[in-house]
This record gives C-alpha cells, sequence and structure tokens, in this order.
C-alpha cells in the first residue's frame, strides 16, 4: 500500500510494517504475537537453551496462548510477553539486519498518528491481502495499532532499554498514560511487557 501519508510493507514473518511520510524507519502495524513468534522458532529450532518446548512452555506460564480468532476477549494472549533480551535478538536478526527495537521517539510517532492509522482500517485490510490470516482478522477487528491501550513495550533511549504504554487493564490494572516513558520492576510486570519491531533505513517517499 502506498496511498497519500502511508504506506504498508510486510516483513520476512508476513506481518505489517507502516510507514509514514517523511518517517526514516517503518514500525510494525503490531506487537510481536505468539502466532509470529512461534513460526520464526519452526524455522530456526532450538538454539542453546532458547527456542525448545521446555522454553516456550515456560513462556506460556506467563500469558496462555489464545485462538488467534477469538482475538476479541483476552486480546493480550495474542502477543508474546516476558521475553528477555537475550531471546529477542535473534528474532530480530532472522527478521533482517535492518531490524531493531524501537527508539521511544519512534514508538511516540506511531502513537501520535494512532486515531489517522485506526481510520484507515479498509485500506489496511487491502494492503494486507497477502499477509497471514491473524493479520487480516485482526485488523477487521480493529485490533491495532495497540498503543494507546494494548501492552506495556519495550524500547530504547540513549542506547538503555526503557517502557512504554498502557497495557490492557484485564492484563495489568493500571492508569498510565500511553506516551509516558517509565521503569518497572520486572519480575512484576514481564508478563504484560511486549514488544513491536523497526526497519530502519527505509526509503522516504
Amino acid at each position: 500500500m502506498e496511498s497519500g501519508l502511508y504506506s504498508i510493507s510486510l516483513d520476512r514473518t508476513g506481518f505489517p510494517l507502516l510507514q509514514r511520510q517523511n518517517w526514516h524507519f517503518a514500525i510494525a502495524l503490531l506487537p510481536v504475537s505468539k502466532y509470529q513468534f512461534e513460526r520464526f522458532m519452526v524455522a530456526n529450532g532450538p538454539q542453546g537453551g532458547l527456542y525448545s518446548d521446555t522454553w516456550y512452555r515456560e513462556q506460556l506460564k506467563l500469558s496462555p496462548r489464545c485462538s488467534w480468532r477469538r482475538c476479541q476477549e483476552r486480546p493480550w494472549e495474542l502477543f508474546l510477553t516476558g521475553l528477555e533480551p537475550e531471546a529477542i535478538q535473534p528474532f530480530l536478526r532472522y527478521l533482517g539486519r535492518e531490524y531493531r527495537l524501537p527508539t521511544v521517539a519512534e514508538w511516540q510517532a506511531l502513537l501520535a498518528v494512532a486515531g489517522e492509522v485506526m481510520a484507515m482500517s479498509s485500506e489496511l485490510s487491502d494492503a494486507c491481502r497477502q499477509a497471514p490470516a491473524p493479520v487480516r482478522c485482526w485488523i477487521e477487528q480493529g485490533l491495532f495499532p495497540l498503543t494507546r491501550e494494548g501492552l506495556l513495550e519495550r524500547v530504547m533511549e540513549g542506547g538503555k532499554p526503557r517502557f512504554i504504554g498502557r497495557p490492557w487493564p484485564g492484563l495489568l490494572p493500571n492508569t498510565w498514560d500511553a506516551g509516558t516513558v517509565r521503569e518497572v520492576r520486572w519480575e512484576l510486570c514481564r508478563r504484560a511487557v511486549g514488544f513491536r519491531v523497526v526497519k530502519e533505513k527505509v526509503n522516504v517517499f
């Protein structure tokens, strides 16, 4: 999709990246989902202590998986949470050398245009015809971009990890402002902490 201010491309897993005019990056329309990450694990297999069946069962104790078709019941269970940085980096390398975690400013840029993006559901559906079925379903159900409410997300600021976002209250009761950068107590909040990806060095259109 290249229409007006926005362009959509798909990453290696078939999930959409959104770019706005004059952004030098494209950012994932959604946090990384379990559906998406499971396909990475199948393609790559276990790596050391990571990505084995035992490892993944432990991850799912934090947040059980749910059917992607029943996305409105407990939507937080669609998305991967609680990963340590060492488990995220191989996934980023799998996507490609230009992929990384968002900076605070990049994530906030998506938050700032969330209303515009939500109003483009029909255009996004058209642009994602080649995406996996869960992507199309979640867009049709209005489950994007999940910056105003969704998960607490891992971002980077000055080379250091930070956290931003407003989790669904059913996942973590809170009255947080979505755009505020915060520190968290990892063991208390990790089940609510997901991440999305950015592709940098994208041509400006």
